[in-house]
Order: C-alpha cells, then structure tokens, then sequence
C-alpha cells in the first residue's frame, strides 16, 4: 500500500511546530517515531495534507532525573530509551516493564513513549485498508452511524490497547501540553476522553513535549503485567498496572489502572479503596480483586469475550497486588 501525497515539514523548536500547526490545523498530523502513523495513511485511515515531523526539536529529547523534580521524559524518546534508562528501572519499574512489553525491538527503537500514550483507539472494522473499510457502510469511527463491535450500539466502542499509559497513570505522571498561545501541565489521567472516536482530548494545533513523573518513597514499588494472545508483536488482552507504598505494615497509597478493557484506560478506584490504609492480606487482596472485576466493563475484541475479559481483570489484579506488596515488604 502506497502512502497518500503529502506536504513534509520539519520544525526546528516548538515555537515553530506551535506555528505550524495553528496554521495547517486538521489538515496537519505530527510524526516522532512514524510506527503508528504511516502504518494509518498507507491503509488511508487518516490522510494528512502536511506531515510535521517533530525530530529536529532538542528540547524534547533526553531523559532526565532529580530526586526533588523527578523524572523528566522528552517527547522524543523512544521506548527503548526509556526501558534501558537506569533511572526508569531503578525507580519506575511499572514504566521500564510497559515500555519494554511494547511491540518487539525494532518498533520499540523506533516508537515513542509519547507515541504510544497518544496512539488512538482501534477497531478491526476501521483498522484496515480503504479497499476493505468500502465493503460496508462506515461506523461511528469513520463518519457513520453505526458500530459494527457492539451491534445497534449508539457510539463508537473501539479499544484502546497501548501499554504505557496505566504505568504513567499508576506512577502519577503529568504531561506539558503545547498549544497554541500557551503550555500546560496536566494529569495524564485527563488527556484520555474515554470515547471510542477519538481517544485523547487533544486538539489538532496541540501537542506533548514532555511527561513528568514525581519521586515515590523508598517504600514503594510497582509492575506492569500483560497478558496478549502472541509472546510478542502483540497489544493486550488486558493489561494492569500497580503502584503502591507501605508505611507501619499497611498500604499508604495505591494506584491501580488498566488497558485494553475500554476506549481509554482505566483506574480501579474501587479497587484501591479495598487497600489504602490497611494491612495487605490474601484475603483482602481477593477483594480488592473482585472490586476491580465488578466495577469494569470490559469491551469484547479480536475473538475474546467479555467473560474471558472479565476473569482476566480478576487473576491478573489479584496477582499483580500481591507481586507488588511482596516487592515493598
């Protein structure tokens, strides 16, 4: 599949991306790592008049830590940067984990962390070649009016399945937002819309140039686990992120998110409420389990059923408290 024409343009700062995209607007798409968006314009999923390449910009490489600030990560770092950085692994396992379940190498060298919080939904009816997509009548994602995933359904459902995003939800992550007058910082949590059509609420003249992760206690830890049909290549059945602290023998805090089980990720509030302020206990861990199987609706995708789905929110919940508990003891 060839990719559609388009205009290449390459900004040097991000005054100049800033100019650029509040002057093409839709018509214009950012690039870093390319291993989601071309893939999208040769099956002309999306079909850009100007594609911004965002490489040149130093300022949002690197990645940088300090015990007061914490961890500052360009946009522009690949995953793989990310999984060999020694201050992720040392002190933001569930992100080195996330990044390093990503894909396979090649991608992971190439991708973005920032890539990857901002990769939008899928759907195996949209996702797919212009041929394919004009077999039928377009969905919810395509400008129709219908979902072909949840049949007479009156919204788009597609799944959002990348990694990274409940690790950086679980270790509180910010994200500066470029836009076109001003920059913000924002909890990660509040980019995510939650809504099949478009996953991040992000603008069309708006853009990520950093995420920022604050310093956890000494007695905290986290993990990221993945369960996916193929040992690699491959998005998530469901996956679950953790990150919790330990003071006098009982949860001081907890952060539980999920993906792969909506159209955006999702916390396990419930979940976390069984925890905070008490003592860890197998039996305390089941329900906080099954606080986080009752309280989510997971979306069917790819041949797995909601059931399945729902078992695994339960197993890999449960497992994953305990891995972590076990870690800060």
């Amino acid at each position: 599949m060839r990719l559609s024409r388009f205009e290449y343009l390459e900004p040097k700062n991000i005054k100049e991306a800033r100019s650029v995209l509040s002057e093409k607007g839709k018509e214009a798409m950012l690039i870093a790592g390319g291993t989601d968006i071309l893939v999208k314009m040769k099956q002309r999923v999306v079909a850009p008049r100007y594609l911004v390449n965002l490489k040149r910009i130093d300022r949002m490489r690197g990645i940088e830590f300090d015990e007061r600030k914490g961890l500052t990560i360009g946009a522009l770092a690949t995953l793989e940067e990310v999984e060999e950085s020694s201050s992720v692994k040392e002190r933001f396992p569930a992100l080195c984990q996330a990044a390093g379940r990503v894909a396979a190498p090649q991608l992971r060298n190439t991708g973005t962390l920032v890539g990857n919080v901002c990769i939008d939904s899928m759907c195996w009816y949209y996702n797919q070649s212009r041929q394919w997509r004009k077999a039928r009548p377009p969905c919810f994602k395509a400008g129709g009016d219908r979902c072909y995933v949840a049949k007479g359904g009156k919204e788009c459902v597609a799944l959002f399945q990348a990694d990274t995003p409940p690790a950086l939800i679980a270790l509180g992550a910010k994200v500066n937002v470029v836009g076109p007058d001003k920059e913000r910082l924002v909890d990660i949590e509040d980019i995510y819309s939650q809504k099949g059509q478009k996953a991040n609420t992000l603008g069309p003249d708006e853009f990520i140039s950093e995420l920022q992760i604050p310093t956890h206690p000494g007695n905290s830890g986290g993990g990221y686990l993945k369960e996916s049909t193929r040992g690699a290549i491959d998005f998530p059945v469901v996956g679950v992120a953790c990150q919790l602290s330990r003071e006098d023998g009982k949860c001081k805090d907890v952060r539980i998110a999920l993906t792969a089980v909506a159209s955006g990720p999702v916390r396990a509030r419930e979940a976390e409420e069984v925890l905070k302020g008490k003592t860890i206990t197998d039996d305390l861990i089941g329900k906080a389990a099954e606080a986080a199987q009752g309280s989510i609706r997971p979306m069917p995708h790819m041949g797995v059923s909601v059931w399945y789905k729902r078992r695994l929110i339960k197993v890999m919940v449960q497992r994953w408290i305990k891995h972590v508990w076990d870690q800060v003891k």
